[in-house]
């Protein structure tokens, strides 16, 4: 564990440690924590300290109040730890913000749950005689594992009770000061008034007009401060048509946010009607139950789906590929080095993967098999070898190492046989010449090309002797050089072979050596 992980650890009432900070506001810190005796996962708020009135005792009083009411987080422990006041609740998943940064708006099927599980957890909360009063996105989170369908209003930090014991309604008042968050608060909270339960249905129809269209025409004000956006966006939610704002989405929209607006102060409202505004739109798009899924249960289905297909892919190999890969992993004699291998990468891999072929198909062989196969590929690389001068004569130097791969001819083989073959391609002719004459043959045309021109030596006289017999032992000297160059090449072509049967030998001992290698 990092240095900074154990400064963030603190034992909460000798129970519950700090694990990693989630998020912070203007109350505190939430953390995610644990149960060092149950070993679960909890969230830990954390607030401030040195306030008489915080946040979070009022928030710990409504959880009290709320525990049989489905879809609230559950209360584990809440207290004073040192300054601090401590809350430990329910670890929950993400909240809608989060999904709204990946899609950035929900399809209507998507909104058409979150309307009526919202709805079913407002009509609860009212029933236990509290306002939750900060209706908005970030505070309605996703369950964990098996009730990840499940969606959880949090946050009750500014909620209230809006009877007292005696179940008498809170009196209306005026010049209160705001309470919510501008985006989605009521036109009440935002003229001054008290807040009901008709305030926490509209602003959860902003809410669901918000996550269908993605965004909300107060949204782009230009303002000074707080105040003048609260003014601003009030302003304008008074004077905006419902028309205008439900543009492009169902009326039913519309008509939720009338009927709320609509409302008395101490009016219970009418939620069975509220969630047949939003089944009406179900029923008219044909929507069955199975198909109403949240967008974002969507989304990890198919990227398992693409997981599965890239493991089967790169995972999950047949047999006989494995295999292969088993010899692509060890040091091979069939293997060509770089400098070997040509420009062309496409065709060095092909080359590579049909020396492994012939390492595997080798391996099934019997060892009279692999003699018999080996002989012929000696006396092919035999009559390869013989036919390089005539190649030579049809080919450039660049070409003919090239094409070295495809022949199978070393690089120190390559060396030798370029210093013979093209120093002088008239000199190889010429000695080719030579081979097809006989000596008689040979005598006649020395004489011819030695034979003194009569009128030069009449000429000349003396010194034409002189130059013609130096000319006739140049020859003599450059005829004595072909022949040993003829020599050398067929000792080397010789040789050349006995290089050839001996890498035969120490391939074919490689591959017994890897085969016994891998039975053992």
């Amino acid at each position: 564990m990092s240095i900074q992980n154990q400064q963030l650890q603190r034992l909460i009432n000798n129970t519950y440690i700090t694990k990693k900070r989630v998020s912070a506001g203007s109350f505190g810190v939430v953390y995610c924590g644990q149960d060092i005796n149950t070993r679960a996962i909890v969230a830990i708020k954390i607030d401030k300290g040195n306030k008489e009135d915080t946040s979070l005792e009022r928030e710990a009083e409504i959880l009290k109040r709320l525990q049989q009411t489905p879809q609230i987080p559950k209360l584990h422990w809440a207290g004073k730890d040192g300054d601090s006041n401590v809350l430990v609740i329910q670890y929950l998943g993400r909240d809608l913000t989060h999904f709204m940064k990946t899609f950035r708006k929900f399809s209507l099927k998507c909104v058409l749950i979150i309307a009526d599980q919202m709805i079913n957890i407002i009509e609860s909360i009212h029933k236990n005689k509290v306002l939750h009063r900060d209706i908005k996105p970030e505070n309605v989170l996703v369950g964990k594992e098996d009730e990840e369908n499940l969606l959880y209003i949090v946050d009750f930090g500014i909620s209230k009770f809006y009877k007292d014991e005696n179940d008498s309604h809170i009196s209306f008042r005026e010049n209160q000061p705001f309470i919510g968050t501008t985006r989605y608060a009521s036109i009440n909270a935002h003229k001054g008034f008290s807040l009901s339960r008709r305030d926490d249905l509209e602003s959860l129809g902003y809410m669901l007009i918000f996550l269908l269209k993605g965004q909300l025409p107060w949204q782009n004000l230009q303002f000074i401060d707080e105040e003048d956006k609260m003014r601003q966006v009030g302003q304008m939610k008074m004077k905006i048509d419902i028309n205008e704002l439900c543009k492009g989405i169902p009326i039913e929209f519309g008509r939720f946010l009338d009927y709320t607006k609509g409302l008395p102060f101490k009016a219970e409202p009418n939620y069975k009607y509220c969630q047949s505004l939003f089944k009406k739109i179900s029923q008219e798009h044909n929507y069955q139950q199975k198909d109403l899924i949240f967008d974002w249960d969507l989304g990890p289905k198919s990227e398992r789906i693409d997981d599965k297909k890239k493991y089967s892919i790169e995972g999950h190999m047949p047999s006989s590929s494995n295999n292969s890969n088993l010899i692509n992993n060890k040091i091979s004699l069939f293997k060509k080095s770089k400098d070997e291998i040509s420009s062309n990468n496409i065709g060095g891999s092909l080359l590579n993967y049909s020396q492994e072929q012939l390492e595997m198909n080798s391996l099934l062989k019997t060892p009279e098999q692999r003699k018999s196969s080996l002989a012929p590929d000696i006396n092919r690389r035999k009559n390869r070898m013989q036919s390089v001068s005539s190649y030579n004569d049809s080919h450039s130097e660049i070409d003919f190492n090239n094409g070295s791969i495809m022949l199978r001819i070393q690089p120190s083989m390559l060396s030798r046989l370029s210093k013979i073959s093209f120093n002088s391609n008239s000199r190889v002719n010429n000695s080719k010449q030579n081979l097809c004459l006989t000596p008689e043959q040979k005598r006649c045309e020395k004489k011819l090309s030695i034979t003194p021109n009569s009128y030069i030596l009449q000429i000349t006289g003396q010194q034409q002797k002189t130059i013609a017999r130096n000319s006739n032992s140049q020859q003599k000297l450059s005829y004595k050089k072909e022949e040993e160059t003829i020599k050398e090449f067929s000792k080397m072509n010789e040789a050349d072979e006995g290089i050839e049967r001996q890498y035969m030998l120490l391939k074919q001992a490689a591959v017994n050596a890897r085969f016994k290698k891998s039975i053992s």
